[in-house]
């Protein structure tokens, strides 16, 4: 049983909703407009709904996020829907919780969005709401910001082990904006950097927490994206030829791993071994398995979550 994208949609990840005077409600309804639209499918033909969200409540006080499409869009009105929250993994989930309902039959047409608002509150407080990813009240507690708190500790970790030099943290975050600028939906894609923004340089490139410094953080960001996923028996019910101009695309394969939360217990568990976060190359392992891929060498692209610097590197 294969699944297939039949269309996709991305907002500007530069806009700043709230800014706007907009909300939830009118980010979905765009990320649901554009993917049908891209899609040429209606919403009489989704069978199914998932959305990715990691933190509605905490910035913008909303919950029940799976019943957003419906109230934006009439015509999915009884459509069943779910919202999932993983973390930074919250996307992907949605899309395989829709694979699991395409593969068993309950469903052969998907909806798939994640949707964030996050330039809601103030960047300190941003930065708290972020934290709940971590074990919250048992690491991270001398923080004041969380997450680059915890990635400068899995670079102290990976130094402790192999060496690390920072100035290949910093190649990282110069190529990833780089990159930016010729996205023409990426957030920093107008910023002004120099060349001092990615060296050691304490006024162009401060230091946040640890080792880790300004450019090599994630940014806090407003956007959304959608797919519309389909069944074998939907492309050969609803796909005749002449119908699309352009192939859908088939997901070959995945991987998916869960750990503790702590990043010292996943330290820990890994002491002795190979790689420092050992999950993520079996989450890797598995994608190729599934896809039938034998390993590195036959894959013309990878993109990694670069979050912040020393999440590409490990």
């Amino acid at each position: 049983m294969n699944t297939w994208v039949l269309g996709g949609h991305q907002t500007d990840f530069a806009r700043n909703w709230a800014r706007a005077g907009l909300e939830f409600s009118d980010l979905v309804r765009e990320v649901v407009d554009g993917t049908l639209a891209d899609a040429e499918v209606e919403p009489e033909d989704i069978g199914v709904i998932h959305v990715g969200n990691a933190f509605g409540q905490l910035f913008t006080g909303q919950g029940q996020l799976g019943g957003m499409p419906a109230t934006v869009e009439d015509r999915l009105w009884g459509v069943p829907a779910s919202r999932h929250e993983a973390a930074c993994a919250s996307g992907g989930i949605a899309v395989l919780s829709a694979m699991a309902d395409l593969e068993s039959g309950r469903y052969d047409c998907a909806l798939v969005i994640g949707v964030e608002l996050e330039k809601t509150v103030p960047g300190d407080e941003a930065a708290r709401h972020l934290g709940a990813a971590a074990w919250t009240g048992h690491e991270g507690q001398d923080a004041t910001f969380m997450w680059p708190y915890m990635f400068s500790a899995l670079a102290d970790e990976y130094a402790a082990r192999y060496g690390l030099d920072d100035a290949h943290l910093r190649a990282i975050a110069e190529l990833n904006y780089r990159n930016g600028r010729t996205n023409p939906k990426a957030q920093t894609r107008d910023w002004k950097l120099t060349e001092a923004s990615f060296t050691a340089d304490d006024h162009a490139n401060p230091v946040i927490e640890g080792r880790v410094r300004r450019q090599e953080c994630s940014q806090m960001t407003d956007g959304g994206a959608g797919v519309v996923l389909v069944s074998d028996r939907w492309l050969a019910d609803h796909a005749p030829a002449g119908r699309r101009a352009r192939k859908p695309a088939r997901i070959a394969g995945w991987g998916h791993r869960t750990a503790g939360l702590p990043l010292r217990q996943k330290t820990d568990r890994s002491a002795g071994e190979p790689y420092v976060l050992p999950h993520v190359r079996r989450t890797v392992l598995d994608a190729f398995g599934r896809a039938g891929i034998g390993g590195i060498d036959q894959v013309d692209g990878l993109e990694t979550h670069d979050c912040f610097a020393m999440s590409e590197y490990m």
